[in-house]
């Protein structure tokens, strides 16, 4: 039953931001909630399933609060997930039948942990690629990123790596993270947004119908 429609069509808005968190749900998440609704701005929670089971008020509130969730495994664990298409898979499947059980969303857009290409997937990224969209499931990369996932990020640095990666650009998707430690992402997604507004952006949540930005060997 793992299957979804894919759309007819996508969309490639310029002038756009999409800010997308991976890694949670967590207490971060309540706390970037917060902030995007003081902001009236709408994101994408890439969650962690085995996350999820412990946050499952938090997955139905990103849903309630218009914003997309999507699949970013359920184990995270990438020599696991990457053994075989069937260990993805079955890995996958975990999360969206989470998700769809909490929430009554069917999922449609996912992360691949470390990206569409890594060093964990580069013998098989193509199967799974070509099996995901035989299903429906739309994948989403990025091309900006706050850079909070280094061990020695601070809220400045989340802030300055942001706009570094972003200014070349009208249209971003922003990796950023939630998990437990990530205090300071939280710290500098006020000013983060504040950036984007100056410069003129719209905010949106990431829907299958957004033109996807996907790594190639080039990218990576």
């Amino acid at each position: 039953d793992m299957y979804v429609k894919s759309a007819n069509a996508t969309k490639k808005e310029t002038d756009t931001v999409y800010l997308t968190f991976d890694d949670g749900p967590s207490a971060r998440t309540a706390e970037i909630l917060d902030i995007l609704k003081l902001e009236d701005v709408k994101a994408t929670f890439f969650i962690i399933g085995k996350e999820g089971e412990k946050e499952k008020d938090l997955m139905k509130r990103i849903v309630d609060e218009g914003h997309t969730i999507g699949i970013h495994t359920y184990s995270h664990v990438y020599t696991d997930i990457y053994d075989s298409v069937e260990r993805y898979l079955a890995d996958f499947n975990q999360t969206f039948q989470l998700i769809y059980d909490t929430t009554g969303v069917k999922p449609e857009v996912f992360r691949f942990p470390g990206g569409s290409i890594n060093n964990y997937n580069s013998l098989r990224y193509e199967e799974i690629i070509a099996e995901m969209i035989r299903r429906g499931f739309t994948y989403y990369d990025w091309n900006a990123s706050s850079g909070d996932a280094s061990s020695n990020a601070t809220a400045n640095s989340v802030y300055y790596n942001t706009v570094q990666s972003s200014e070349d650009k009208d249209r971003v998707i922003l990796l950023m993270h939630d998990s437990l430690s990530k205090s300071y992402t939280v710290a500098a997604l006020p000013n983060i947004i504040e950036y984007y507004k100056a410069r003129g952006f719209q905010f949106d949540c990431i829907t299958n119908d957004v033109s996807p930005i996907a790594f190639n060997y080039i990218d990576y």
